[in-house]
């Protein structure tokens, strides 16, 4: 009986120590990916460390350049998103494993487009998009 009871426990406690999440990954290229875990609304862009904060809803990328779209979380929330607000990054690639290359943003649209240009990057397409209502 010791043995069940201690089999049990075990087993609860293995499970609540490594969870069970609800997550979901999306690679962007080479070590980019988005991802969310337990809420869609936390998905970020990450390449080891976040590189660009909740809520990320389109990406793209070109030979040199990742950039990505992304609505803030409202303040003092992890769950609600601001529709109203659209940030805009580039994100300079490298084959290191963490990103040593420069970030740029968040730009409002004006400001990307900008640095678009002055960057080079001609007619960003964001081909990896994600729903903003679940």
């Amino acid at each position: 009986m010791k043995k069940i009871v201690f089999a049990v426990l075990a087993s609860t406690t293995l499970a609540s120590c490594f969870g069970f999440y609800d997550y979901e990954i999306e690679t962007i290229v080479d070590d980019y990916e988005v991802l969310w875990v337990d809420v869609h609304e936390s998905r970020s862009l990450k390449k080891g460390e976040t590189l660009v904060p909740a809520f990320v809803f389109a990406t793209g990328y070109n030979s040199k350049y990742i950039y990505s779209k992304q609505h803030p979380l409202l303040e003092n929330s992890k769950e609600k998103i601001d529709l109203n607000v659209t940030h805009y990054y580039i994100i300079e690639r490298t084959k290191s494993i963490f990103q040593d290359k420069p970030v740029f943003g968040p730009f409002n649209k004006t400001e990307f487009e900008k640095k678009c240009q002055e960057l080079a990057i001609k007619k960003p397409q964001f081909n990896l998009t994600f729903p903003t209502e679940f």
